[in-house]
C-alpha cells in the first residue's frame, strides 16, 4: 500500500463520482475505474456501490476508507516528525487562511519566520472557509488561522485573539445625526483612548432603511456579518455585496453606504482616511480568530515556531499547543 493507492480510494470516496475524482487525480475515468475494480478483486470485497445516482461506499468500503484515513494521517505525522528531527533545517509548512488575513495579519510573521528558519519552505493557501476546512481535514494543510467556525469533533482549535466589528458610517451620512451612540475614530480604537472606553454602543435597529454594503457568501466575513444581522433582527437594504472587506471599508469611507468592519482592518489595513465608527451592542460583534489543526494531528516544531512568532507580534494567545 502506498500514498497513491490511498489518494485514489479517498478521492473517489470524497467525490462520489468517477469523472470528478479522475479529474482531481489527473487520470482518465476509465483508468480509475479499472484500478478500483482491480483493487476490489484483490481484496475480495466491493468497496463502492455503482448503481443509480452518486456512487456510495458499501459497509466494507466504509471500514476500508476509515482504515486508509488513519494510515494516511499516520504517514503524514511520520513525515512531519522526520522534519522535526532535522532541527528545522529543511521541510515545508502549509498554512491555510483567508486572503484578508494573508494580507493584513501574516506578512510580518512570514518575514520573521523565513529569516529565522530559511530551510523551511512556507506555502500560504488562501481560500474560503469551506475549502480551507476540507484541506485541513484531508491533510493538505498543516493548520489554519481563521474565524472560529471549525467543528469540535473534527478540529483542535486555540483562540489567538478576539476580533471586534464596528459599524462604519460615512462622515456626512444623515445616520450620524440619529444614532444614539458615541462616534469613535481609528485612533480611539487603536490606542484605546478614554473616548473608546466611555463610548456608548449603538443598536442596528436604527439602520433598517439605510443602505448597507455586504460581502459575498464566499468571503470569510459573510457568516460573521450574517450572525450579527440575525442577532439584531435586521434585514438590511444591501446596495451591493463586494468580494473583500477592504472594499466595504473603502466605500464607507468614500460615502457610498454604511458597512460592518473588523478592528483588524481598521488598524492594519493601511487606511489614511476613515469613516465614523460605532460600537455595537451585540454578542456576535466579537469573533474569535483561532489556530486550528485536524483533531489528533501531530503539530510540528515548525508550526509551533511559526505560532510563537505570531504570538510575539500580536501579543495574544494562551498557546496550549498539543504535544
Amino acid at each position: 500500500m502506498n500514498m497513491q493507492h490511498i489518494n485514489y480510494i479517498l478521492t473517489l470516496a470524497r467525490e462520489k463520482n468517477f469523472s470528478r475524482a479522475a479529474k482531481q487525480l489527473f487520470m482518465t475515468q476509465s483508468a480509475l475505474s479499472q484500478y478500483i475494480r482491480k483493487q476490489e478483486q484483490q481484496l475480495g470485497i466491493t468497496l463502492f456501490n455503482r448503481e443509480n445516482g452518486p456512487i456510495t461506499l458499501t459497509p466494507e468500503g466504509e471500514l476500508y476508507v476509515q482504515a486508509l484515513e488513519k494510515v494516511k494521517q499516520d504517514m503524514l505525522d511520520f513525515q512531519r516528525q522526520l522534519v522535526d528531527l532535522s532541527e528545522l533545517r529543511t521541510g515545508k509548512l502549509i498554512i491555510g487562511t483567508s486572503p484578508f488575513r494573508a494580507t493584513n495579519l501574516l506578512p510580518k510573521v512570514i518575514k520573521e519566520f523565513i529569516e529565522s528558519y530559511p530551510g523551511i519552505e512556507l506555502e500560504i493557501v488562501t481560500d474560503n472557509m469551506h475549502r480551507l476546512k476540507s484541506g485541513l481535514a484531508s491533510g493538505k494543510i498543516d493548520f489554519c488561522i481563521e474565524n472560529d467556525y471549525f467543528e469540535d469533533k473534527l478540529f483542535h482549535r486555540e483562540t489567538l485573539f478576539t476580533e471586534t466589528h464596528y459599524l462604519a458610517v460615512p462622515k456626512d451620512h444623515v445616520l450620524n445625526q440619529t444614532l444614539k451612540g458615541s462616534i469613535l475614530t481609528a485612533d480611539d480604537i487603536g490606542n484605546e483612548t478614554p473616548a473608546f472606553f466611555s463610548a456608548v454602543p449603538v443598536s442596528l435597529n436604527q439602520c433598517e432603511q439605510v443602505n448597507m454594503i455586504g460581502v459575498k457568501p464566499e468571503n470569510s466575513f459573510y457568516k460573521c456579518h450574517t450572525d450579527i444581522l440575525q442577532e439584531a433582527g435586521l434585514m438590511p437594504r444591501l446596495i451591493t455585496s463586494v468580494d473583500n472587506i477592504e472594499t466595504a471599508l473603502r466605500w464607507a469611507e468614500t460615502g457610498i453606504a454604511i458597512a460592518l468592519v473588523p478592528d483588524s482592518l481598521i488598524l492594519q489595513g493601511g487606511f489614511k482616511n476613515h469613516p465614523n465608527y460605532y460600537k455595537l451592542d451585540l454578542i456576535h460583534s466579537q469573533q474569535n480568530i483561532v489556530f486550528a489543526t485536524k483533531a489528533g494531528q501531530h503539530v510540528s516544531i515548525a508550526a509551533k515556531r511559526f505560532l510563537e512568532i505570531l504570538r510575539m507580534l500580536i501579543g495574544y494567545g494562551t498557546w496550549n499547543i498539543p504535544q
